[in-house]
């Protein structure tokens, strides 16, 4: 029994006197008013947008667990939505959240609230596992689709991008060997499906994986309060610098009931930082139109495309479908269009 004792005594002792996990304040943290310019500085790109954070798991779902159960990634990943939730509202966007304490939310569910919510972004938040290999760990930000396949769009890579870049400095950690930039297809772990929430959403969607809670050194982290928010901090910056770079607008002026088989269609593109005119696509029914005339308004942060399918449209409906990019490299929003192809009596 003493034997017993003693053992549990010395225990405690190491485990209290274990060194604290070494990592790194943000430079902007220094004092509170260099971290309240920062904010001050992103609100002016930031204000009025609408962002939907997801915290994964939670509620009945807590089975992922650290490796010497110091942490529920249920948990680690609301208090970081939490934290981003505070960084984003501060610098004026508006925050929806699919949940903000320890509750069940299926998968479907999330997704509904985030299309009802009307928001402009959706940011799934995770943290990762590797079972059985206790080394491994990086930060990876996941979109949806890969090039070339119909359900892929650009603007989730690209914002994916600039969330891996910051999270990943913030972190003071590497992205995943099997991405030259840390980024990932959700096909890399459901091939041809992907995660649900990025599947089924109907914005601009990424779901990122802050780091690996089977890792024990990178558990004691997560276990820290002051580092959940810089995991929330290196998000923030990556969503407000992908905002600051500029998302392209693209209207339509055209007509949506037509008349002719090859009817001439008249988009007005806008991009405060430019856009570039190399990078248009644009598809009729998944059919490549080549653009016929382009004129610049305002030095080029406004165009006007005028362009006429060189095939024939059938009667009914049809989708217009482009993509256009700005000069920082950022794709426009997903644009679908329907028309309708009327044809004209006595034809």
């Amino acid at each position: 029994m003493k034997k017993l004792s003693y053992l549990l005594i010395l225990t405690i002792f190491v485990w209290g006197c274990a060194p604290k996990p070494y990592y790194v304040k943000p430079n902007e943290w220094k004092t509170p008013d260099k971290k309240d310019s920062v904010i001050n500085f992103y609100s002016k790109f930031l204000k009025g947008w609408k962002i939907f954070l997801d915290p994964g798991h939670g509620g009945q779902d807590r089975k992922n667990i650290g490796i010497k159960k110091r942490v529920v990634e249920a948990d680690v990943n609301l208090k970081v939505a939490l934290y981003l939730r505070d960084y984003l509202t501060r610098a004026g966007a508006i925050v929806f959240m699919s949940r903000d304490k320890d509750t069940t939310v299926s998968l479907a569910d999330r997704v509904k609230m985030a299309t009802e919510s009307g928001a402009d972004i959706f940011i799934s938040i995770h943290h990762n596992a590797m079972p059985g290999d206790e080394n491994t760990y990086y930060a990876s930000t996941w979109y949806h689709a890969v090039e070339g396949d119909p359900k892929f769009h650009p603007c989730n890579r690209d914002l994916a991008r600039y969330i891996q870049r910051d999270l990943a400095y913030a972190l003071r950690i590497s992205g995943s060997l099997a991405s030259f930039d840390g980024t990932m297809s959700d096909y890399f772990v459901y091939p041809k499906q992907g995660f649900y929430v990025l599947r089924n959403a109907t914005m601009l969607a990424v779901l990122v994986e802050c780091t690996f809670f089977t890792n024990e050194y990178e558990e004691r982290k997560l276990s820290i309060d002051e580092f959940n928010q810089i995991e929330a901090w290196g998000i923030f910056k990556g969503i407000a610098k992908y905002i600051q770079a500029g998302i392209p607008k693209i209207e339509i002026l055209s007509d949506t009931i037509l008349t002719s088989e090859r009817p001439t269609f008249i988009l007005k593109v806008s991009d405060r930082t430019g856009i570039d005119r190399q990078n248009i696509q644009i598809k009729i029914d998944s059919i490549s139109v080549e653009k016929s005339f382009i004129t610049s308004i305002d030095a080029n942060s406004y165009l006007i495309i005028l362009f006429t399918p060189n095939f024939n449209l059938s009667e009914g409906i049809h989708t217009l479908d482009v993509v256009v990019r700005n000069k920082n490299g950022n794709s426009s929003f997903p644009f679908k269009r329907n028309f309708y192809i009327r044809k004209q009596i006595g034809d």
